[in-house]
């Protein structure tokens, strides 16, 4: 009769336990929510805000220098004048206004 080896199972319950703790922690290290596709994913969501914000601080020195053309120290008369009338349709009461269809 052929006798098979007896496996202490109380010997080897520490380490299945730990081969199954680093297997638990080998794939949320992986694919957890701070894992390495989760980063991945975090720096190209990233990349997509920088090209936003670069957009938005463009937009923004635009509107500032609309801001400062409009300020009393640089307030260009002329430039008032031609969005005044291309804008709010204003125009002097000695002229004559000629409407043409685009």
């Amino acid at each position: 009769m052929v006798r098979l080896p007896h496996i202490d199972l109380k010997r080897r319950a520490p380490a299945l336990g730990l081969i199954a703790l680093y297997a638990y922690l080998a794939f949320h290290a992986f694919s957890g929510s701070q894992g390495v596709l989760s980063w991945i994913s975090y720096s190209d969501k990233a990349d997509d805000l920088r090209e936003n914000l670069a957009a938005v601080e463009a937009r923004h020195a635009e509107l500032k220098s609309q801001v400062d053309a409009l300020s009393n120290d640089g307030l260009d008369l002329d430039a008032l004048d031609i969005a005044a009338r291309r804008d709010l349709f204003v125009s002097g009461a000695n002229e004559i206004t000629i409407w043409l269809d685009p």
